[in-house]
């Protein structure tokens, strides 16, 4: 043995892009290099075969030091019709252990907690500690309404204001765009008197969502999914500002959602590039540098999610998991194996609540802040995003911002003609989906759900998010 450390190069001459071309080509025996060895995105960003070196000034994105204990929120979304339904699975996650509660709320209950009243609500969470466990809301209709009944429960249960952590999943230009309606003229004043009396009440509180994830989901590109999360920031940081909030303090209460799928490294990039663009707003309006630093909540993308053998989404929630705690998710929520098909039983909560636990305890993947850090590959994608992702926001801002690029159709219509691409792009077998288009197994066996979801469609799949014309059947037959 020898305390020499080694340079494992050592001797070997340093190959530069050209040489190992040459390599590769010669390696390939007449076979076209750029067909057959370079990938990209749907977005026409290279992804490969290789890189030599990381774009200048890149590095460690800024994210907090992990906890050994608790490397991420792991928050589990919750979905039952009634409260009483609702209240037992949430009471069995935090038991199984969950650290974050999100009620999916739906005016109606066809797609999420009906909980339209306080008392409904307070029997929802009856006997959850509060103080202990956050809850978040998302509301898919009537957001203004039940992130006020929250408010009033808090107070009725007269917890502590200054350190109660949750959030109230405000995005009303994202609901209106998902929903295909305008704006009511009473939109913006109602969430800016909802901003004051959270602050005021619950400093801790996160209030508006960036919901970056609706345009991936209704099959849009990672491009497009971060330019709508930084457009919807400075939106938001604009409407917060006007109810007198200071910039630390707005920029402090905003929360990204960003969805994670199976494409381990470009979600990892994806995340790390997202900090970059907060960052830049934030900076933009004057924030701090602590204020500049992104609460981003990643959740399993809906439109992975396979419904003809939901045993599969196994698998893709595992990876889809992995990447978002690599990537540096602050929270994670992954979607139960059966969200494709209707609510989930126990068994579909217990298996994504315990990916948390098996990715925090036996992967060790939140031991280390940023692994990709350093990585050629994950430092070259996150700026390549980053910088694609900026301009096409600035093209929002130009038109407008986020709302008249909505109200015209011009950005559904950029979304619209990337899901296009892509679905042609699976029937050419150019993408392959494991398990639909590529090795389906010819007896699935059946799953158990409670009941399967209206009309067949999950509340925020391919179908319903920005209101496009058809659902990206691809990945959900």
């Amino acid at each position: 043995m020898t305390d020499t450390i080694r340079d494992f190069a050592g001797g070997f001459p340093q190959q530069s892009p050209a040489s190992w071309r040459a390599l590769a080509e010669k390696a390939l025996r007449g076979a076209d290099f750029e067909t057959t060895v370079e990938r990209h995105t749907i977005d026409g960003l290279q992804r490969g075969p290789v890189f030599f070196d990381r774009p200048a000034g890149t590095g460690a994105v800024d994210t907090l030091p992990r906890d050994g204990h608790l490397p991420w929120g792991m928050r589990q979304s919750i979905t039952g019709a009634s409260p009483a339904e609702a209240n037992a699975a949430a009471l069995d996650d935090l038991m199984g252990g969950v650290s974050e509660l999100e009620l999916r709320l739906h005016s109606t209950g066809q797609f999420g907690l009906q909980a339209n009243e306080i008392d409904l609500l307070d029997a929802a969470l009856k006997g959850v500690d509060l103080s202990l466990a956050p809850i978040h809301l998302d509301s898919l209709d009537g957001q203004g309404h039940h992130a006020h009944l929250l408010l009033t429960l808090f107070a009725r249960r007269r917890l502590d204001g200054e350190h109660l952590q949750g959030g109230l999943g405000l995005a009303p230009i994202e609901r209106a765009a998902r929903q295909g309606i305008a704006l009511d003229d009473q939109c913006f004043p109602k969430a800016r008197d909802l901003a004051q009396l959270s602050q005021a009440a619950f400093p801790q509180l996160k209030i508006f969502r960036c919901d970056g994830a609706l345009a991936f989901e209704a099959g849009g590109s990672e491009v497009q999914e971060l330019a709508l999360m930084a457009a919807s920031a400075a939106s938001y940081m604009r409407l917060m500002l006007e109810a007198g909030l200071s910039v630390d303090n707005a920029a402090g209460v905003i929360e990204a959602r960003l969805a994670a799928d199976t494409d381990i490294h470009l979600t990892i990039a994806k995340l790390r590039a997202a900090r970059r663009l907060f960052a830049r707003i934030a900076q933009s309006f004057g924030a701090g540098d602590t204020a500049q630093r992104l609460t981003l909540h990643a959740t399993t993308s809906g439109r992975m999610m396979s419904a003809k053998d939901p045993w599969t989404n196994m698998i893709r929630t595992a990876c889809a998991g992995f990447a978002a705690a690599a990537g540096g998710a602050d929270t994670i929520t992954i979607r139960p194996f059966t969200d494709a098909i209707g609510r989930p039983t126990g068994l579909g909560r217990r298996v994504a609540r315990n990916l948390h636990i098996l990715l925090a305890e036996e992967s060790h993947i939140g031991k280390v802040t940023d692994p990709a850090a350093g990585s050629y590959l994950h430092e070259t994608l996150s700026d390549e995003l980053a910088q694609a992702a900026w301009a096409l926001f600035q093209e929002i801002e130009r038109r407008g911002g986020l709302v008249e690029a909505f109200a015209d159709g011009w950005l559904q219509g950029e979304i619209a003609a990337v899901r296009e691409k892509r679905l042609q792009q699976i029937a050419d077998g150019e993408d392959v989906i494991l398990g639909v288009t590529q090795h389906p197994d010819p007896h699935p066996k059946p799953v158990e759900t409670n009941g399967t979801w209206p009309h067949s469609d999950a509340p925020e799949g391919a179908l319903t998010a920005i209101r496009l014309a058809t659902s990206f059947e691809g990945a959900r037959s």
